[in-house]
């Protein structure tokens, strides 16, 4: 399990994809101050897509 705690931002204007950062007074501030606003996480995509198969 994860001990540090992070918290997911969006860039300025809808520029980018979002990005998990360390929740840090270090690390917040600046981004915040550049603009970058906190938002839910992305939906995770499954790695493994499941095809069946039939032999006929």
């Amino acid at each position: 399990m994860n001990s540090r705690e992070t918290v997911w931002l969006e860039p300025p204007h809808g520029q980018g994809e979002p990005e998990e950062v360390e929740a840090t007074p270090a690390v917040l501030v600046p981004r915040l101050v550049a603009g970058w606003a906190q938002c839910p996480p992305p939906p995770k995509k499954d790695k493994q897509e499941v095809n069946p198969r039939v032999d006929s």
